[in-house]
């Protein structure tokens, strides 16, 4: 019966570990502006993450503000190539390709005079581990002890006998 207890609490700790990754949609609204959207997978919002709209062609910020409680921004489209930075701390920051305004961009990016400023980078949490490698490290934790259990039972047994 321990055993059961002890198994039933790993399973609930496992579950409750889940790793919650940050995810961004980008809508764009038909009137001059895109709609940011921040969540985690968990259904949370991500709210008070950091949007930035980097230029493509500079490597200047072109706009930056913090997602309200609702989880969303709307932001007017930028004249130039732009990506849509989304920071929700170390290991969460999402970057996606801006959408072009209806007109098209005024200011084109060429090959030879793409910004050499360093624009930001997706990031993962490599800290995290996934679901199925918390089932996996639990299956086989769970798996050692019921054999190392039945292996002392059997020396008990046969030290009585």
């Amino acid at each position: 019966m321990r055993r059961l207890k002890i198994l039933g609490v790993l399973s609930l700790l496992v579950s409750f570990l889940e790793a919650h990754t940050l995810m961004m949609n980008i809508a764009n609204n038909g009137d001059g502006t895109i709609t940011v959207v921040g969540e985690f997978s968990t259904g949370e919002l991500a709210a008070g993450a950091m949007v930035r709209l980097e230029s493509l062609v500079s490597g200047s910020t072109l706009f930056k503000q913090r997602l309200g409680v609702e989880g969303e921004l709307a932001i007017p489209i930028p004249k130039e190539p732009y990506q849509v930075v989304l920071d929700g701390g170390p290991g969460h920051v999402i970057v996606k390709e801006g959408i072009a305004p209806a007109e098209g961009f005024s200011i084109q990016v060429s090959e030879a005079g793409k910004s050499t400023k360093k624009l930001s980078e997706a990031q993962s949490s490599t800290g995290e581990w996934s679901l199925s490698t918390m089932i996996l490290f639990s299956l086989a934790l769970m798996g050692l002890t019921l054999y190392f259990s039945a292996r002392n039972t059997k020396k008990l047994l046969e030290f009585k006998g």
